[in-house]
C-alpha cells in the first residue's frame, strides 16, 4: 500500500490517497472526511450514472460512477479513456466536479496506467470451469439460455451469442445459483451460531472472499458458489465469527476452529485454487 498527501479543497480539506495494486484487479482508494453533523448534508447524485468529463487537455473520458461508499474515492481504470469511480454517498455533483478539477493529474496517471484492453472478459472461456468444487465443462448447444446439468457436470451455452455475452449469461447464472445456496447456507449456519448479522447478500468484489460490519451485515462473494461445500462453510463461519470477535485474535480464530474443525483446509484449499473461482473475471 502507498500512501501520498494531497494538498486541501475547498471542501474536502485533505485527502489522502491510498493506492492498493493487486494482481488481478488494480484499485486506487482515496479516503475523504465525511461532512460535519451539524454543516448539513448535500442533496446525493444518482446511485448509478455514467458521466463524461473533459480534461484540461480537452481529452474527454467517461466515468461509470457509482455512489455506494462511506467514506471511500474508489477508482479503477476501464480502459485508456474511461474509469470506474465509486464515491460516497453524501458526495454531492458539486464536490465531485471540484475533486476531479483538483485531482485530474491522478486521473490521467490512473488512465495512462491502464491496460490497452481491458474489458472484464476473457479472451476466451475456459474449456470448463469450478462449481461447487466440481470441474464443469463448458460446450456450445443450441440452446436459448444457460442450462446446468449435473449428472454429466456440464453447462451448455447459447452457441448464436457472442463469447462475450456467452460469458456474461454464465456469470448471471452463477450469482442467481449463489443466492439460492450461499445466502440460506449462511443463515443456517447464523441460525445454529446464534450470531445474527444486520443483513446478509452477495458481492461482486475481487478482493475478499466476505466481509462483516457491524452495520451493513455479511456479504459473501458470488463466486464461492464455484468452491467445495466445506470451503463455503468455511468463509460463512468465519465472517459469523467475526460478529462476536471483530478481529483476527486467537479467540477470532478458536472460535472459528470450534465451529468448523476443517478451517486448515479449506484455508488451503482457498490458497490453491482460490484463483481459478476468478476464470470468468
Amino acid at each position: 500500500m502507498i500512501c501520498q498527501n494531497v494538498g486541501d479543497t475547498p471542501t474536502l480539506h485533505r485527502l489522502q490517497i491510498l493506492q492498493r495494486f493487486q494482481a488481478e484487479n488494480r484499485k486506487y482508494r482515496y479516503s475523504v472526511p465525511p461532512p460535519s453533523p451539524f454543516s448539513g448534508c448535500p442533496s446525493p447524485i444518482s446511485t448509478r450514472m455514467i458521466q463524461i468529463h473533459t480534461l484540461a487537455n480537452h481529452a474527454p473520458i467517461a466515468l461509470h460512477i457509482k455512489r455506494n461508499t462511506q467514506r471511500n474515492i474508489i477508482i479503477r481504470p476501464r480502459d485508456a479513456s474511461s474509469l470506474n469511480i465509486s464515491i460516497p454517498k453524501w458526495f454531492s455533483p458539486a464536490q465531485l466536479r471540484h475533486w476531479l478539477r483538483d485531482n485530474e493529474t491522478t486521473l490521467t496517471r490512473i488512465l495512462q496506467q491502464a491496460p490497452t484492453a481491458l474489458t472484464g472478459q476473457p479472451e476466451n472461456l475456459p474449456p470448463s470451469i469450478l462449481f461447487t468444487g466440481e470441474p464443469y465443462a463448458l460446450r456450445p448447444a443450441a440452446v436459448a439460455q444457460i442450462e446446468r446439468c449435473d449428472r454429466q457436470h456440464l453447462f451448455r451455452l447459447p452457441q448464436q451469442r457472442s463469447l462475450a455475452e456467452q460469458c456474461d449469461l454464465l456469470r448471471q447464472h452463477l450469482f442467481q445459483a449463489a443466492q439460492t445456496a450461499l445466502l440460506p447456507k449462511l443463515a443456517d449456519h447464523s441460525q445454529r451460531l446464534q450470531l445474527t448479522p444486520a443483513a446478509i447478500s452477495l458481492t461482486r468484489a475481487k478482493t475478499f472472499w466476505g466481509v462483516c460490519r457491524a452495520r451493513t451485515g455479511i456479504k459473501l462473494n458470488w463466486r464461492l458458489i464455484c468452491a467445495p461445500d466445506s470451503v463455503q462453510d468455511y468463509v460463512c463461519i468465519h465472517e459469523l465469527c467475526h460478529l462476536r470477535h471483530p478481529n483476527h485474535s486467537r479467540a477470532f480464530w478458536q472460535l472459528v476452529q470450534q465451529h468448523h474443525p476443517q478451517s486448515p483446509a479449506a484455508q488451503a484449499w482457498l490458497k490453491q485454487h482460490g484463483k481459478t473461482l476468478f476464470a470468468l473475471g
